[in-house]
Parts: C-alpha cells; sequence; structure tokens
C-alpha cells in the first residue's frame, strides 16, 4: 500500500473529524411565550471537529427538534438557557460546562436523541470525564438503528478502548472490526489489531504501513515481542517515508541508536541539527550523541512495557499531530483518549496543557502543569513548572512566576531557572533585577559561560545597555556575536547599537543589512535597517525599506512614523502627514510622548536637520 505522507494523512483524518453533529441553531423565546426557532442554518455544535462520516449532519431532524425544544421550554424554562450556555462554553473551549449543560438539556427533556448523546459522548470524552462518554457510547450502540450505524465509529472506538484499558483484548478486536470502513477507523484500527495481537502474544504488523506513525508503531511492536531483526527493515522503510518532519527524523535516530546502529543514527541527528531551528531540540540531540560517543544509547529510547502503553501512544501520536496543525478540538479527543488508558502518560499532560494554554485557559494549564510531580521523572517536573512560570509571566503574575523558579533554583541548581527569572524581569523592564539573576546564572559556570549558553550574553548585553551601562553591554552583545554570527537578532541590535552610540556606523549598518537578508520578512528588522539609512542622511534607501516595513507590520506605530518622517525628508509631505496619522491612531494609550511627538509634526512638520539629528536613537531595535 501507498504510504500515505503526514500532511495528506492529517487532511483525511480531519476529513472525518469535521463535525461530530448539527448544531441545534438558537432557541428564542419570551418570557411566557415561546416562539418558533430560527434553525435554519445547522451551525455546529462541534467540539471536536469531527465530520459527517462520524455523525452525519442532517441527521439531526431539525423539525423534531424544535418541536421539542418548544414542548419543555415553558414547564422547563432553562432548557434553551442550558443549551445558549452550552454553546458559549463550547465556544470558549470550556469543555465541562458544554458537557454540564447539553446534559441538562437531555435530561430535561427526556428525550433519547441520538446525534444529541453523540454530541454528548464526544464532550464528555474532551471534559475528561469518561465515565460519562462510555456510557453514552454504550447507548448509542444499543440502540442505533443499524442501517444508522455507518456513523458511529466513534462511539465503537470509544467502547474497544473501554475493552482494551480492561484487557478485554477480545472484546476490544470485535469492536475494532465492526467499526464502519473510513479514514478513522483505517488510521486507528490497524493500531489497534497490531497491539491487540501483540497482547496475545502474536505478531502482525502486516496493516502498519500507511504512515510513519504506523510504521514507528510497528517497530515498537517488533521490539516489544522481541522480534528484533524485523526492526531494520522497518527502520528502512521509515525514512524513506515523504516528507518526514524533525521530530520523525529523530525518533528514527533514536531506533537505530537503539539497537546499535550508531553510524546512521548519529547521521540522521546531524542531518536534524542543519535544519532545526528549536534550540530545545537541538540542546536535546547534541546530548543524544554525547550518550552514544559514551556508549549509552539506552537512554535514548523508552521501550513500551505494555500493550496499554503501546495504544495509548498510539492516541497521543495522533492528537500531537492534529495539535500541530492547530486542529486542537479533535487534538484534545484524541489526548483524552490517549490518558484514558494511560493516565501517566506525561507527554499528553503537556499537550493537554499547551491546548488549553493555546485556547485562553492559561490557569487550567497551570492546573495541568502543577499536576506533574517528581514522580513522573526530574526533568519533566523541572519542564513543567518553567512553562507554569512562562504562563504566569504573560498573565502578569510575576511574584509567583519568580517565586516558582527560585524554588527550582534552590532545589536543582538549575541554572536555566535564573536565566528565565532574568527574562521575567527584563519582560516587565526590571532591568537592574534582571542583571542581578543573569550575573548570578553566570557565575554558575566555574569556566565561563560555554557556548552553547551564549543567549546569556544576549539578553545580559541588552538589559546592560538599557541601563546605559555602554561597555558592558557591548562587551556581551560582541561575545554573543562571537558564538552566533549569523543570528539575526543578534546583529540588529548590536549594530543598532553602535549605530545610537554613534560608533562604527559602516559596520553597524552591514550588520543590520545581514540580519536584513536573514530575515527578510522580519517588519521589526527591516525598519531598524530603514531607520538606521534615515539617521544616516541616506533618505531614498531609508523610505524604501521603511515602505516594506510597514506593509510586513502596517499597524506598528513606530515605524508608520518612522516612514512618515522619511516621507518627509524626500519632499512627499502628504503622504508623510497620512503615516503620522495612522501612526497616532495605532498608538497604545500609555504611549503619550510618542503620541505628542506625532501631534506636534502633524502642524509643524519636520524641522530643517541639524547634524545631530543624523544619530539613531533604539527603538527600532527591539525585536527579539
Amino acid at each position: 500500500m501507498e504510504i500515505i505522507t503526514l500532511k495528506n494523512f492529517i487532511i483525511i483524518i480531519m476529513s472525518c473529524l469535521l463535525g461530530v453533529a448539527a448544531g441545534l441553531g438558537a432557541v428564542y423565546y419570551t418570557q411566557q411565550q415561546v416562539k418558533d426557532a430560527d434553525l435554519a442554518s445547522p451551525v455546529g455544535l462541534d467540539p471536536t471537529g469531527m465530520s459527517a462520516q462520524i455523525v452525519n449532519v442532517n441527521e439531526l431532524d431539525e423539525n423534531r427538534l424544535r418541536e421539542i425544544l418548544k414542548q419543555h421550554a415553558y414547564s422547563y424554562s432553562t432548557v434553551s438557557g442550558h443549551y445558549l450556555s452550552g454553546r458559549f462554553a463550547q465556544r470558549n473551549h470550556d469543555w465541562r460546562a458544554a458537557e454540564e449543560n447539553l446534559q441538562k438539556v437531555i435530561e430535561k427533556t427526556e428525550v433519547t436523541d441520538i446525534a444529541l448523546m453523540k454530541r454528548t459522548m464526544v464532550l464528555a470524552m474532551g471534559a475528561g470525564d469518561y465515565e460519562t462518554a462510555m456510557k453514552f457510547a454504550k447507548i448509542i450502540d444499543q440502540e442505533e438503528p443499524q442501517d444508522e450505524q455507518a456513523s458511529s465509529a466513534l462511539s465503537k472506538l470509544f467502547l474497544a478502548l473501554e475493552a482494551f484499558k480492561k484487557q478485554d483484548y477480545e472484546a476490544a478486536s470485535n469492536y475494532v472490526h465492526d467499526m464502519p470502513s473510513g479514514s478513522l477507523s483505517a488510521f486507528i484500527m490497524p493500531l489497534l489489531y497490531s497491539w491487540t495481537s501483540a497482547a496475545l502474544d502474536q505478531y502482525d504488523v502486516a496493516e502498519l504501513t500507511q504512515s510513519s506513525v504506523h510504521i514507528h508503531h510497528a517497530i515498537m511492536i517488533s521490539d516489544f515481542l522481541g522480534k528484533h531483526d524485523q526492526i531494520t527493515s522497518l527502520l528502512d522503510s521509515a525514512i524513506k517515508a515523504p516528507n518526514l518532519g524533525n521530530e520523525d527524523l529523530e525518533r528514527i535516530a533514536d531506533i537505530y541508536a537503539h539497537i546499535g546502529e550508531s553510524d546512521p543514527a548519529l547521521e540522521i541527528y546531524s542531518r536534524v541539527l542543519a535544519t532545526s531551528e528549536s534550540a530545545e531540540q537541538n540542546k536535546a540531540i547534541e546530548q543524544k550523541i554525547i550518550n552514544i560517543k559514551d556508549g549509552n544509547p539506552d537512554k535514548l529510547f523508552s521501550p513500551i512495557r505494555t500493550p496499554e502503553e503501546g495504544v495509548a501512544k498510539a492516541l497521543f501520536d495522533m492528537a500531537l499531530i492534529l495539535g500541530r496543525d492547530f486542529s486542537d478540538e479533535s487534538a484534545r479527543v484524541f489526548n483524552q483518549m490517549a490518558l484514558y488508558i494511560n493516565p501517566d502518560l506525561t507527554d499528553a499532560r503537556f499537550l493537554m496543557a499547551e491546548l488549553s494554554a493555546r485556547n485562553g485557559h492559561e490557569h487550567e494549564a497551570i492546573s495541568i502543569f502543577h499536576s506533574i510531580k517528581i514522580e513522573d521523572g526530574i526533568e519533566n517536573y523541572i519542564k513543567a513548572r518553567k512553562q507554569s512560570a512562562e504562563l504566569q509571566k504573560e498573565l502578569g503574575e510575576t511574584e509567583q512566576a519568580v517565586a516558582e523558579l527560585e524554588e527550582l533554583y534552590k532545589l536543582y541548581k538549575d541554572v536555566d531557572a535564573l536565566i528565565q527569572i532574568g527574562d521575567i524581569y527584563r519582560h516587565v523592564e526590571n532591568y537592574e533585577d534582571a542583571i542581578t539573576s543573569y550575573n548570578e546564572a553566570a557565575k554558575s559556570f566555574e569556566d565561563g559561560i560555554p557556548a552553547e549558553y551564549w543567549h546569556l550574553y544576549y539578553v545580559r548585553g541588552m538589559s546592560y545597555e538599557q541601563t546605559d551601562q555602554w561597555e558592558l553591554a557591548e562587551r556581551d552583545l560582541n561575545k554573543a556575536l562571537e558564538y552566533q554570527p549569523d543570528h539575526p537578532f543578534v546583529l540588529n541590535y548590536l549594530g543598532y547599537a553602535w549605530a545610537d552610540q554613534g560608533e562604527k556606523l559602516d559596520t553597524a549598518l552591514e550588520l543590520i543589512e545581514r540580519a536584513a537578508s536573514l530575515r527578510p520578512m522580519d517588519g521589526y528588522i527591516i525598519d531598524s535597517l530603514g531607520w538606521v539609512q534615515y539617521r544616516m542622511g541616506l533618505f531614498d534607501e531609508a523610505a524604501k525599506n521603511l515602505e516594506k516595513a510597514v506593509e510586513l507590520r502596517p499597524y506598528d506605530p513606530v515605524i508608520n512614523d518612522h516612514l512618515g518622517d522619511a516621507y518627509w525628508r524626500v519632499g512627499r509631505k502628504l503622504e508623510a502627514k497620512f503615516q503620522w496619522e495612522r501612526a497616532k491612531n495605532h498608538a497604545e494609550e500609555d504611549e503619550i510622548e510618542l503620541k505628542d511627538t506625532i501631534a506636534l509634526k502633524l502642524v509643524e512638520g519636520l524641522p530643517a536637520l541639524k547634524p545631530s539629528d543624523l544619530k539613531p536613537t533604539l527603538q527600532a531595535a527591539r525585536s527579539e
């Protein structure tokens, strides 16, 4: 069978995961009289984004539902209120409230409508209410007419997982075989079947060929059953799969190292390092290379210990794919399935926190991070606390974030926690305390700051510059550039800082031009280039680059202000006033000085140039 690429695979899955059911529509009524509900548009109350292949969007009889709601709206006056509350909760990704409100609609109407139960089933799973999800899955499986069960793949999947969790592998196998054909079952059925076979000590991975995820699980099943002679050929198939991402390649390399094939593992790690832009991933891979060279490849691969772990991992892998594609509702449902099978799957808890934070539930995410304990592994514990502190910083809870990180450093002497404290202080423009934290972090290195911590030079250098300690700032920024000669942000900041000091102007312009060539779509860096050119008297060149910067960042008040200045200097005075007006309109309320300066320019224009004007400020070099 032809191997499906990850991108196309996501499209196939999502095509069957769009629209768990049609929406009820809004029901309007006066204080004492129920009017006809406007149900003309089947707007989806759709928690997972799961499509008509699971629940046909036309299966809910709208006229019937209208009559149900009209019948009960007076005697149970909150039926419509519960529906609308559930709809609001779901749109705000409050899965628990959405589920509870929809359950109340079912309870108050006493109507066992299959479509309503399917929707509630999915909401319950997404909320982590596994008992309710399984209750409705059983009712749907028993009561849905045979000719309509083609839409019940998800309920059968839930029941298969329940059987698998109970280690009733034969029942799980029966549910899997009863799943209707379609993209959902095409993905999950081979995985459940192969892991069920493995649970019965039978090796069958013949169907695990459709994607890199399938092949990866075939490898894990082979390892679980001790079929190491099969792994090499499976790895050869995996590495040939099209459109492999860096994380796919890293997993393949991990397994090569696990079976003692160090050379291909090292070669693949090198490929990932050459293309990865993730500092965290690069750091992890560099440590893996060290482990291989030190003869410790066992640290690179965590073997599956039980079939339940294998199935949970398969569900988590699907959730991860969907999450990366920002299909967050479906990702959440698959992730909750994984946690149902294996509550100790720490990676799934991290993903759940990420999904919660991404959808505006930062405190829920913080709570999930805090649920990860030392028993889940010290590395996981430290990682969770750092991510919790980052969310607290974004919420403005600076003291709590700093306290959490200080505790980490106190317990584990984690230098990254100190650097993160400095970053938090810098975020709130408390540069003195930021420098103190950065200096404490620097002192923890006996032989000086190592190359992998070059970023410490960069952030400390910025903080020194903000406190007018230019000699120290220049020293640190030069050191950061020495370690990272092609890093666009370092190039931009140091180049602009030199220009701000009126030093090394030709070199400063060269650095910013290099930064712009590396990140030509970064509006802040292009603004830096244009503004340095402006302050050097290169007005024509400045106007061209500042026009591009405004295209990239059309609502940034400072960039619009800069373009207005450039237009004025090249004689385009009407356009200059237009840009200044835009800058003033987009300025924040607390940017009083900027707005006052622009207001004066709108009245008087720019004065004639003096020599002192040809010296840049640092306003445009704030891209990090």
